[in-house]
């Protein structure tokens, strides 16, 4: 479609982060700002406020793709002057609906532009610190209350949303979407083994994300023993990995860590399997990415993880903190005819569900919503 002849065009709209840090979010973010942009060009701007750590992955990942993301500046949780900064960027770019992404960029975009439509997307319902839930349940009493639209992002968080009160009119599911990964040659994934000691490893098991409570990985380890001819690859950071690096000592298991990485498609096209153990996930990056890769997956069966994976179709489906059945089934993914219908079965499941030209129709339809 032309999009300078397409009559459904979006009013503009600002993609709103509450930092700029590695993880789904930010991934989520990328995608959807690419694919509308290349449907509608100029129609959505992408910002995230600074954040309080080094970590700019948005900014650089943006950079790195030719996308345009603006820097918000802010010092300190609640800094007052970024108030004055949305609104005067939502005037200069002409913004006629914000999109949030996280509780601190839906409650100051509340406060500082009660005069736009908002939209709110929830990425999932904290289950940690009490601290956090309580930001939670204030972003769902005010911001969420003044929105026009909430999205979930899985079937399972909008139930949730539902159980605490959020409006059934105002809400709407867009799942999780990603790309589909470069292409990468074998002399690169030749060199990524070497370099990470994995050529004598057999099969590879790939998690990516932060190394932080909740993940389960220490399931995952565990299950190693069980599961011999494994290795495991930890893709990311976060204050578990200290402890992580020294469990897998401890168990003898062969296992890499190779720390925070932008680009992230030689480790899916390295990988046999992709694994996440979580204790709790609404939809998840990572299954969402191993599908557009096309690897089968082993995950837990909690939150929107089933929406994703199809248990005995395109992975298996594990109850959390088991390690013998996340083993079991890396025992049965030893069988390379299993990993390639799993792994067919994953990419046309994420041809038909979870692309970002998927994911951009459906915001803008919300976007069209909520500004009418």
């Amino acid at each position: 479609m032309n999009p300078a002849h397409d009559t459904d065009t979006p009013p503009r709209v600002l993609l709103l982060a509450e930092s700029p840090y590695f993880g789904g979010i930010t991934t989520h973010l990328l995608a959807l700002h690419a694919a509308l942009e290349a449907r509608w060009p100029g129609v959505s701007v992408l910002a995230s406020l600074s954040g309080r750590r080094e970590d700019r992955s948005l900014f650089e990942q943006a950079a790195a793709r030719g996308l345009e993301a603006l820097e918000i500046p802010m010092s300190g949780p609640w800094d007052p002057r970024v108030l004055p900064r949305l609104r005067a960027l939502t005037r200069t770019r002409r913004v006629s609906v914000v999109h949030t992404h996280n509780y601190r960029a839906s409650l100051l975009a509340a406060t500082a532009l009660p005069h736009l439509p908002l939209v709110v997307t929830c990425h999932g319902i904290a289950a940690g610190p009490a601290r956090v839930r309580g930001w939670q349940a204030l972003e769902r009493g005010v911001a969420m209350r003044r929105a026009r639209r909430v999205v979930a992002c899985a079937d399972a968080v909008r139930d949730a949303l539902l159980a605490r009160g959020v409006a059934p009119g105002k809400l709407r599911v867009a799942r999780n979407a990603a790309p589909a990964p470069r292409a990468v040659g074998a002399e690169e994934l030749a060199a990524l083994r070497a370099r990470h000691g994995l050529e004598e490893c057999g099969l590879t098991a790939l998690y990516a994300g932060r190394l932080v409570e909740g993940k389960g990985l220490e399931t995952l380890l565990d299950a190693l023993p069980r599961a011999r001819g494994w290795a495991a690859v930890l893709l990311g950071d976060g204050p578990l990995r200290p402890a992580l690096e020294a469990h897998a000592r401890r168990l003898k298991v062969p296992t890499v860590f190779p720390g925070h990485c932008g680009d992230t498609a030689p480790w899916y096209a390295l990988a046999d399997a992709v694994v996440l153990p979580s204790l709790g996930e609404a939809l998840p990056m990572t299954l969402v990415e191993a599908a557009a890769a096309g690897k089968p997956a082993v995950a837990s069966q909690v939150g929107g993880v089933p929406e994703v994976l199809q248990d005995g179709v395109t992975g298996f489906l594990t109850p959390p903190g088991d390690p013998e059945a996340l083993a079991a089934a890396l025992r049965r993914l030893e069988d390379p005819g299993i990993r390639v219908r799993m792994g067919v079965a994953a990419r046309e499941r994420w041809h038909g569900h979870f692309t970002p030209e998927i994911l951009a129709a459906a915001l803008a339809a919300v976007y069209r919503e909520a500004s009418e």
